[in-house]
């Protein structure tokens, strides 16, 4: 079903893969490293500046990408994520891939697709989340925006995620 939606979208209908970057620390992550017996390293116990959750969708036939920033992650904040969606597609029908993580997988999610009839969660094949194409997302996040950088603050680290999203 996963290779059919991304294929070919159904008619009146959006597929989007989403999922969380979850707990990142905004620290300094090697923006001066230090030299140690002509090796390079990062000491691991830097100061943490803050902490916070990215949960995004990716249309996966447009490329758009919606995201959100959050303090924490569990069933009510993917709840609140698959509502902006709707918003965003206010007629349209929603198919969500997503991965199994067990906040996915809730009986509070069950109940919200009970009664969101335009949503269809699609779940991925267990240990298979490198199908997720959010996953690639965050992976450019973290190595263009993340890795090498020494943010002063949470809302900083934010707002590089939001330009690069935004313009890349």
């Amino acid at each position: 079903m996963i290779d059919n939606l991304k294929e070919k979208c159904p008619t009146n209908s959006e597929v989007l893969s989403f999922d969380e970057k979850g707990r990142t620390p905004v620290k300094k992550f090697g923006g001066s490293m230090w030299l140690s017996e002509k090796y390079y390293y990062i000491p691991y116990n830097q100061k943490v500046k803050g902490l916070f959750d990215l949960f995004a969708a990716k249309n996966i036939h447009s490329g758009e990408i919606h995201y959100r920033f959050y303090d924490f992650k569990n069933s009510f904040i993917v709840i609140d994520m698959f509502e902006y969606l709707l918003s965003i597609y206010p007629n349209k029908h929603l198919y969500i891939i997503l991965d199994n993580w067990s906040a996915h997988r809730s009986n509070v999610i069950k109940i919200f697709e009970d009664l969101n009839p335009r949503v269809t969660l699609v779940y991925l094949p267990f240990s298979a989340s490198w199908m997720n194409d959010i996953e690639r997302d965050f992976s450019r996040i973290e190595r263009q925006v993340l890795r090498n950088s020494n943010f002063s603050s949470v809302r900083e680290v934010m707002i590089a995620i939001k330009r690069f999203i935004n313009y890349s």
